[in-house]
């Protein structure tokens, strides 16, 4: 998959140039929140670095220890990013407080109005081809790009608040609540990434009906099959099927071997179902579950 390595290697650079940036302004400018923030999307540069070797790991061809492939290495790899997160969000917490508060010039704004356009490209981007192509990584990094992004529009916030701490002293502690809700933001996101895929690398049929339909058109091709029982079983970027059909009971069965093995192939390379191994199954009756 060239596109998902390239939108990678792009996010991966995007990643450390605004983390980069952020950081330093965070240190010159004397801002929590904004060091906060920098971490944040320098941790988005660590994590990618581990989704792109998980990505590489997935498409190694299968093996006999290993019928299925690889796809659910993306899984574990991307466990890993939210155990990273998990930890960076408690040490963005932590570090928030001791910090001496000072009122940081409005030049702040020009700075995050850089990063937030550099940032939001990319995530318009990996959107764009994780959709497409299916990969499970590129959906996940857009999802904790997506937090990245938001917590970016909260430093703006708390810039602007901190101009009125000198008339409402209760404002300057913006910078330190901002910062803590940045790390408490990376704590929901990395728990959410966390659960997700926990689940999917034990085993995780696909329950979006727009997948199943389209496989239930596709098979309406074949008039011999009368019913029919769908299960998608997700491996990362691609799909394990396991179909039952029940067929005319006047076929023959050198028919019913036919289109068996014509169904099963004809799923395989239609790429667009993503179907990368698939069991069919005849049966005199089928139960729709």
């Amino acid at each position: 998959m060239k596109q998902e390595y390239r939108c990678l290697f792009y996010s991966m650079i995007n990643n450390f140039i605004i983390g980069i940036i952020k950081i330093l302004g965070g240190v010159f400018f004397n801002l929590t929140s904004l060091f906060a923030d920098g971490m944040h999307t320098f941790s988005d540069f660590i994590t990618d670095i581990i989704s792109f070797i998980g990505s590489k790991i997935s498409r190694k061809k299968p093996t006999k220890v290993h019928p299925f492939g690889f796809g659910k290495v993306e899984y574990l790899t991307n466990l890993f990013v939210g155990i990273i997160i998990f930890l960076l969000g408690i040490f963005i917490i932590f570090n928030s407080f001791g910090k001496t508060i000072e009122i940081p010039t409005l030049k702040v704004l020009y700075l995050l109005l850089v990063v937030f356009i550099l940032k939001l490209i990319a995530i318009l981007i990996m959107h764009k081809v994780g959709v497409k192509i299916n990969s499970q990584v590129l959906i996940t990094a857009t999802e904790e790009s997506k937090a990245d992004l938001y917590s970016t529009i909260g430093v703006a916030t708390i810039t602007v608040l901190l101009q009125f701490s000198h008339k409402y002293e209760f404002l300057k502690y913006a910078d330190l609540v901002g910062s803590v809700l940045i790390g408490l933001m990376v704590l929901k996101i990395s728990l959410k990434i966390i659960i997700s895929n926990s689940l999917s690398l034990i085993g995780e049929v696909e329950t979006d009906e727009n997948k199943i339909t389209k496989i239930e058109e596709f098979l309406s091709r074949y008039k011999h099959i009368e019913n029919k029982n769908i299960e998608l079983i997700k491996y990362g970027s691609y799909y394990k099927l396991s179909l039952e059909l029940e067929l005319n009971p006047k076929l023959s069965l050198r028919q019913v071997t036919n289109l068996e093995r014509k169904i099963k192939k004809d799923i395989i390379r239609h790429r667009s179902l993503n179907v990368k191994y698939a069991e069919v199954y005849v049966t005199g009756k089928v139960e729709n579950k």
